[in-house]
């Protein structure tokens, strides 16, 4: 069996077959379809992704997809393969496990964007790799959210890079959505392109992104890797990612070869990382996540005065994601709950004014802020004089990244988001909503079990829990302090802000002699 490019010339081969594309890529069937006359053929995917499974529609037609054992029902006399991936060799090792003796290709689908890269790198195989360091932060770009394209993780260690100098024999290179919004940071050695630039119809376009991507020596990024898939073996690609929280991974992918090392916080974290995300114990750097740095900073002035706190005031984030209890979990959608509010606990407009009132006699600001996801509109609060809420919008425009806004906060109040362990490094009264625990532990799941042994925090269940949280707080009360200092030496190896630092020691990264390298 062998992996074979779709040609115009090998497409006749596929022309009398009921053509099955293996996983499920909306885009790369668009452009299949315009590129090749192969949309009448395409009788279904296959995809071991068990949130890509179903059914969609695709240009007029129903298409089902379904995981790997419908392989075995398919007659490979009539059937064929095209791998419509970017990560084809991977996917043709998963088919092969399971075709062995049926078929003698398998096609894949080269994509615009893959077949740029792949004439880039040949005309660079040779070339020296260059001091340049790439970031990246986000999803990938078909879920572009405005302002997280420069945020989280990679963010913090740019902006330490900065303020440690390393720009001065290094150039470093974000991709972002619009370069030009980033105009006002442009400097010396410091330069912004565009991720979509990866299939501009512009040459110097083009040819400005893959200059950086194929002569980068470290590329860094949160979430979004695939970009990255075909470096050479002497780049080095990190995976900053967003947090060490408590929900599991959904769907296994092997990612040993996907990046070369990933940051945790803790040796714990080191190991299930290993096992969920399938690396192997080198790749793990346990150094703490470079944007927990800026917990240890004073917040600016400015911070409090935006939110309204006045002197003496208490002030408690809360940081809820939306989901439905009753819901299937394991798709990983996050949205509203059913309620008045838009709010799982404070779930009518009753509740919501008592809330306020307790806020205000206890001389508290609650601050709500929504999922990067979430809209501001879904979420009903009113004009409350004790609650402020935020979405990722005001966040974006005012420039600010959460966790430093996050020192602010007297106290924390989270479900089973990863800001709750950042926010651990405070040793400060957490609380956590669990009213859907047990759906959450039977769908998606956690990675501890039990997992309330694992929450550094007061449980909340109901409103009147809630509001005992605020009471206890107002009042300096702080019942969970053992159990959340216990869990915080476990869950941190590190305390002390300087993980930035850590990062860059451990990848052995120097701030090298001008005259030794020029850029």
């Amino acid at each position: 069996m062998k992996l074979e490019k779709l040609t115009s010339e090998n497409i006749e081969k596929l022309r009398d077959k009921q053509v099955y594309c293996f996983e499920k890529s909306v885009s790369h069937l668009s452009e299949l379809c315009k590129t090749y006359d192969l949309y009448s053929r395409i009788a279904g995917i296959v995809d071991e992704n068990v949130r890509n499974q179903g059914e969609f529609d695709f240009q007029g037609k129903r298409l089902t997809v379904q995981g790997m054992d419908s392989l075995k029902k398919l007659d490979w006399d009539k059937s064929g393969i095209l791998i419509t991936s970017d990560y084809f060799w991977d996917a043709y090792e998963a088919l092969s496990r399971e075709l062995a003796g049926h078929l003698t290709v398998i096609y894949y689908f080269e994509n615009k964007e893959t077949a740029y890269e792949m004439e880039y790198r040949k005309h660079c195989r040779n070339a020296k790799l260059e001091n340049i360091m790439i970031f990246r932060s986000g999803p990938h770009a078909s879920s572009y959210i405005e302002g997280t394209d420069f945020s989280d993780n990679a963010r913090a260690l740019f902006e330490h890079m900065l303020a440690e100098g390393y720009d001065e024999t290094w150039k470093l290179v974000w991709l972002v959505k619009d370069p030009k919004a980033f105009e006002k940071r442009r400097r010396k050695n410091v330069e912004f392109l565009s991720f979509d630039w990866s299939v501009s119809d512009m040459p110097e376009e083009r040819d400005r992104y893959y200059h950086a991507l194929c002569l980068a020596k470290y590329i860094f990024f949160t979430d979004a890797y695939g970009f990255a898939r075909n470096c050479r073996s002497d780049q080095t690609r990190i995976q900053l990612w967003h947090g060490c929280g408590f929900k599991t991974r959904v769907n296994f992918v092997r990612c040993e070869k996907r990046y070369e090392y990933t940051t945790v916080i803790s040796d714990i974290y080191a190991e299930i990382h290993e096992r969920i995300y399938g690396l192997n114990s080198r790749q793990l750097l346990v150094t703490g996540y470079a944007k927990q740095d800026w917990l240890f900073h004073m917040p600016e002035k400015e911070y409090r005065e935006w939110l309204g706190l006045q002197e003496g005031m208490r002030c408690i984030f809360w940081l809820p994601t939306f989901r439905a209890a009753d819901t299937a979990l394991f798709s990983l959608s996050e949205y509203q709950r059913e309620s008045d509010t838009g709010l799982p606990v404070v779930s009518s407009f009753e509740r919501l004014k008592m809330l306020n009132a307790l806020l205000e006699r206890e001389h508290i600001i609650l601050v709500i802020k929504l999922h990067p996801f979430q809209d501001k509109n879904s979420v009903n609060c009113g004009h409350l004089s004790n609650i402020i809420l935020l979405d990722n919008h005001e966040l974006y425009v005012r420039d600010i990244q959460i966790n430093r806004l996050l020192p602010l906060a007297d106290a924390l109040i989270s479900d089973y988001s990863s800001a709750a362990v950042d926010y651990l490094l405070l040793n400060r009264p957490i609380a956590f909503t669990l009213e859907d625990v047990e759906e959450y532990a039977q769908s998606r799941g956690f990675i501890f079990d039990p997992i309330q042994e694992w929450l550094p925090g007061k449980e909340i269940f109901t409103f009147e829990d809630f509001c005992e949280f605020i009471i206890e707080v107002s009042h300096g009360k702080d019942s969970m302090k053992e159990k959340r200092e216990g869990l915080m030496k476990k869950m941190h190896k590190y305390h002390d802000g300087n993980n930035c630092e850590r990062i860059i020691e451990a990848l052995g990264i120097k701030k090298e002699r001008k005259k030794d390298h020029e850029l």
